[in-house]
């Protein structure tokens, strides 16, 4: 499901990258997640509507907007905007899960606790399914 996306990024509202994964060595990731938080901003302002995705002739960037933080995912024009969406719907129920509402309120700026997220997402679908595997195995040998 995740081979699909090239990139994945994780924004607070104001800008800030808090985890990703870049393959395009042409993005600046600071630069991106500011780029990216004004233009949602802009559109949230201006026209009172959400902006849920940027398409251009090769590429497409989808966006979700949860709790002060937007979640990005770029990839093909040819695949389905509700499926990226989708994937990045998990994506952002799985951040929500590890760090939740009680964490995040008092949360000082520092990308130090996104640490482990942002590893796990730079990860290969081949290191995740691995584990996925281990996990299942280290679960069904408790029972």
């Amino acid at each position: 499901m995740f081979r699909e996306l090239q990139d994945i990024l994780i924004i607070t509202d104001s800008g800030k990258v808090v985890a990703s994964k870049i393959n395009n060595t042409n993005i600046d990731e600071t630069l991106f997640g500011m780029l990216i938080s004004a233009l949602t901003s802009y559109a949230s302002e201006i026209y009172d509507d959400k902006l849920n995705g940027i398409e251009f002739k090769r590429i497409r960037f989808d966006f979700l907007k949860r709790n002060k933080f937007i979640f990005m995912a770029s990839s093909s024009v040819k695949t389905n905007h509700e499926k990226a969406l989708k994937i990045l719907k998990i994506l952002s129920d799985v951040f929500f899960q590890r760090y939740p509402k009680n964490k995040l309120e008092g949360w000082d700026g520092s990308l130090n606790i996104f640490q482990e997220l942002s590893n796990d997402i730079k990860k290969s679908i081949d290191e995740l399914f691995v584990e996925l595997i281990f996990k299942d195995n280290k679960s069904k040998s408790k029972t």
